[in-house]
Protein backbone atom coordinates (compact mmCIF):
# COMPACT_ATOMS: atom_id res chain seq x y z
CA UNK A 1 0.00 0.00 0.00
CA UNK A 2 2.81 2.44 0.86
CA UNK A 3 5.73 2.91 -1.52
CA UNK A 4 9.07 1.70 -0.32
CA UNK A 5 11.90 4.20 -0.52
CA UNK A 6 15.48 4.32 0.59
CA UNK A 7 15.67 7.44 2.75
CA UNK A 8 18.86 8.35 4.56
CA UNK A 9 18.68 10.80 7.43
CA UNK A 10 21.69 12.81 8.51
CA UNK A 11 22.75 16.28 9.48
CA UNK A 12 24.64 18.25 6.89
CA UNK A 13 25.94 21.56 8.29
CA UNK A 14 25.47 23.28 4.92
CA UNK A 15 21.78 22.30 4.81
CA UNK A 16 20.90 23.14 8.41
CA UNK A 17 18.18 25.72 8.83
CA UNK A 18 19.63 28.93 10.16
CA UNK A 19 18.23 31.13 12.86
CA UNK A 20 18.34 34.14 10.54
CA UNK A 21 21.13 36.51 9.63
CA UNK A 22 23.89 37.00 12.13
CA UNK A 23 26.46 39.74 12.28
CA UNK A 24 29.88 39.76 13.94
CA UNK A 25 29.78 41.44 17.31
CA UNK A 26 32.70 42.73 19.37
CA UNK A 27 31.62 41.99 22.94
CA UNK A 28 34.66 43.87 24.30
CA UNK A 29 33.55 47.10 22.63
CA UNK A 30 29.84 46.33 22.95
CA UNK A 31 29.20 47.05 19.28
CA UNK A 32 28.88 45.33 15.93
CA UNK A 33 32.04 44.83 13.88
CA UNK A 34 32.11 46.91 10.71
CA UNK A 35 34.22 47.40 7.61
CA UNK A 36 33.80 50.68 5.73
CA UNK A 37 30.67 51.39 7.77
CA UNK A 38 28.99 48.10 6.84
CA UNK A 39 28.17 45.29 9.24
CA UNK A 40 30.16 42.10 8.79
CA UNK A 41 27.85 39.13 8.32
CA UNK A 42 28.82 35.97 10.20
CA UNK A 43 27.91 32.45 9.13
CA UNK A 44 28.48 28.88 10.22
CA UNK A 45 30.64 28.39 13.29
CA UNK A 46 31.37 32.13 13.60
CA UNK A 47 27.65 32.97 13.75
CA UNK A 48 27.15 30.22 16.32
CA UNK A 49 29.93 31.65 18.52
CA UNK A 50 28.21 35.05 18.48
CA UNK A 51 24.85 33.42 19.26
CA UNK A 52 26.27 31.50 22.25
CA UNK A 53 27.95 34.59 23.68
CA UNK A 54 24.78 36.63 23.24
CA UNK A 55 22.57 34.03 24.92
CA UNK A 56 24.78 33.66 27.99
CA UNK A 57 25.12 37.45 28.36
CA UNK A 58 21.34 38.08 28.12
CA UNK A 59 19.41 38.02 31.39
CA UNK A 60 16.24 35.97 30.96
CA UNK A 61 12.94 37.87 31.41
CA UNK A 62 14.69 41.27 31.54
CA UNK A 63 14.10 42.56 28.01
CA UNK A 64 10.62 42.78 26.49
CA UNK A 65 11.96 42.22 22.98
CA UNK A 66 12.64 38.57 23.89
CA UNK A 67 9.16 38.04 25.36
CA UNK A 68 7.49 36.03 22.61
CA UNK A 69 4.78 34.50 24.77
CA UNK A 70 6.60 31.19 24.38
CA UNK A 71 7.32 29.15 27.51
CA UNK A 72 10.98 28.93 26.51
CA UNK A 73 12.57 32.32 27.03
CA UNK A 74 15.81 33.64 25.53
CA UNK A 75 18.85 33.97 27.79
CA UNK A 76 19.80 32.63 31.20
CA UNK A 77 19.04 33.74 34.76
CA UNK A 78 22.12 35.03 36.57
CA UNK A 79 20.80 37.75 38.89
CA UNK A 80 19.07 35.27 41.20
CA UNK A 81 22.32 33.37 41.65
CA UNK A 82 24.11 36.52 42.75
CA UNK A 83 21.48 38.16 44.95
CA UNK A 84 19.78 35.27 46.77
CA UNK A 85 22.75 33.86 48.72
CA UNK A 86 22.25 30.24 47.65
CA UNK A 87 24.88 27.60 48.53
CA UNK A 88 27.58 27.26 45.87
CA UNK A 89 26.66 23.64 45.05
CA UNK A 90 23.09 24.69 44.26
CA UNK A 91 24.27 27.63 42.15
CA UNK A 92 26.58 25.38 40.13
CA UNK A 93 23.84 22.82 39.42
CA UNK A 94 21.29 25.46 38.46
CA UNK A 95 23.73 27.43 36.33
CA UNK A 96 24.67 24.25 34.47
CA UNK A 97 20.98 23.49 33.87
CA UNK A 98 20.23 27.04 32.69
CA UNK A 99 23.15 27.05 30.24
CA UNK A 100 22.32 23.59 28.84
CA UNK A 101 18.64 24.45 28.35
CA UNK A 102 19.41 27.76 26.67
CA UNK A 103 22.09 26.46 24.31
CA UNK A 104 20.47 23.17 23.34
CA UNK A 105 17.56 25.10 21.78
CA UNK A 106 19.88 25.80 18.88
CA UNK A 107 19.82 22.89 16.38
CA UNK A 108 23.51 23.50 15.57
CA UNK A 109 24.58 22.55 19.11
CA UNK A 110 24.86 18.83 19.79
CA UNK A 111 25.83 18.88 23.47
CA UNK A 112 27.07 21.09 26.29
CA UNK A 113 29.62 19.51 28.60
CA UNK A 114 32.90 19.83 30.52
CA UNK A 115 31.54 22.30 33.04
CA UNK A 116 34.10 23.74 35.41
CA UNK A 117 33.58 26.14 38.30
CA UNK A 118 36.04 28.26 40.22
CA UNK A 119 35.28 30.68 43.04
CA UNK A 120 37.32 33.79 43.78
CA UNK A 121 35.97 35.66 46.82
CA UNK A 122 32.89 37.39 45.37
CA UNK A 123 32.91 36.00 41.82
CA UNK A 124 32.12 32.62 40.30
CA UNK A 125 33.58 31.56 36.97
CA UNK A 126 31.76 28.87 34.99
CA UNK A 127 33.45 27.41 31.92
CA UNK A 128 31.93 24.90 29.50
CA UNK A 129 32.27 23.44 26.01
CA UNK A 130 29.55 23.24 23.36
CA UNK A 131 29.92 20.55 20.69
CA UNK A 132 28.53 21.61 17.32
CA UNK A 133 27.34 19.99 14.11
CA UNK A 134 30.36 21.59 12.44
CA UNK A 135 32.63 19.14 14.27
CA UNK A 136 34.13 21.96 16.31
CA UNK A 137 33.83 22.52 20.05
CA UNK A 138 33.24 26.06 21.29
CA UNK A 139 34.71 26.85 24.71
CA UNK A 140 33.05 29.66 26.67
CA UNK A 141 32.79 31.19 30.15
CA UNK A 142 30.25 32.93 32.33
CA UNK A 143 31.34 35.20 35.19
CA UNK A 144 28.97 35.89 38.07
Amino acid sequence: MFPETDIQVGINPEETATLGKSFSFDFGKGDFATVDGRLIQASGIDALKVWIEKVIKTEKYKFKIYNTGDTEQYGITLIDFVTKGYPQAFVEIELKREIEEALLRNPEIVSVENFGFSRDKRTLDCSFAASTIYGETIESEVFI
